[in-house]
């Protein structure tokens, strides 16, 4: 079958299966890409596709567009993924899915955290730049800022967020994370003070409050690219040494609950990961309970040397 086809069939089965807008976006991207350059490579059809076709396309993806293994990797899934539901088809057979003898690469794990001095600077400047300021922006910005640090959500649960979900009486929230599967996530009475008050200056300022919690000055929803300016004007200002992002204030939160005792377990489920060998990532590289316990348990404190 010609990949072009199959692409759209699979694509469509996705579709259908109810995946959210932006997996599919992902999806019809990196295997349009992957489709260009077979076409390039002379290759029309799935059968043809070959474990050598897809390391080229990874390396072409590194040499010309300055993939990092992360991004490289997030690709190749998406391939794996495809070649396994055309072999599910009988589109191919098994000994021509090409996708199970491509081993992923390596990655080089950054996860480079807010210092506490950053938080500080950050919330210090965001604080009176609202007071000066006193415009919606300014204050919608402070709160998105504390209620990353407050909760750790991804950017798309950020912008996607209604006040539906909110229930601030309780202190929890109703996360659409990813596979749109929902969670209930716990707020702090801090974090429900502060969004109480945002709540009320929003009805305020507009003549209706918009469904979702962070919306633009024309009280529509706030989309992702506006999130992303917003942290690169951000950084700016800041002149951090770190990336200014969702993903860095996941991080952040992480890290933070880690180092106040916060076992992997609880923290898999604050964090919403579906494997918890992603959690332990964090753990392994900010836990301070190894050094802590083995500090106190350690058979060579009660010897004498």
């Amino acid at each position: 079958m010609l990949i072009k086809f199959a692409v759209q069939d699979f694509i469509q089965d996705k579709r259908y299966k109810n995946l959210s807008p932006k997996t599919l976006e992902g999806y019809s991207r990196a295997l349009k890409m992957f489709h260009e350059f077979c076409v390039v490579q002379e290759i029309v059809n799935v059968e043809d596709i070959s474990p050598m076709t897809i390391k080229s396309f990874l390396i072409n993806l590194q040499s010309d567009r300055g993939n990092n293994q992360t991004s490289k990797n997030n690709k190749l899934r998406i391939i794996k993924n495809f070649l396994s539901w055309c072999q599910e088809n009988e589109l191919i057979t098994e000994k021509q899915n090409a996708g199970k003898k491509v081993n992923y690469a390596k990655e080089d794990i950054n996860l480079k955290p807010f210092t506490d001095q950053q938080i500080k600077q950050m919330l210090s400047y965001l604080r009176n730049n609202k007071q000066r300021e006193r415009t919606f922006i300014s204050y919608r910005n402070y709160i998105i800022c504390v209620f990353l640090l407050g909760t750790g959500v991804r950017l798309g649960e950020l912008v996607s967020l209604a006040w539906s979900d909110l229930d601030l009486r309780n202190g929890s929230a109703s996360i659409l994370g990813k596979k749109r599967e929902l969670s209930s996530v716990p707020l702090t009475d801090k974090l429900i003070k502060e969004l109480a008050e945002y709540k009320v200056f929003c009805e305020q300022h507009f003549d209706s409050l918009c469904p979702y919690v962070f919306c633009t000055d024309k009280n529509t929803q706030l989309q992702n690219e506006s999130v992303k300016t917003m942290f690169k004007r951000l950084k700016e200002i800041m002149n951090f040494d770190v990336r200014l992002s969702c993903h860095t204030f996941r991080i952040t939160f992480a890290v933070k609950c880690i180092q106040n005792g916060m076992d992997a377990f609880t923290l898999q489920r604050c964090l919403r990961h579906t494997d918890i060998a992603m959690t332990n990532r964090y753990v392994r590289m900010f836990g301070t309970a190894l050094k802590s316990q083995n500090d106190q348990f350690n058979p060579l404190n009660n010897i004498e040397l």
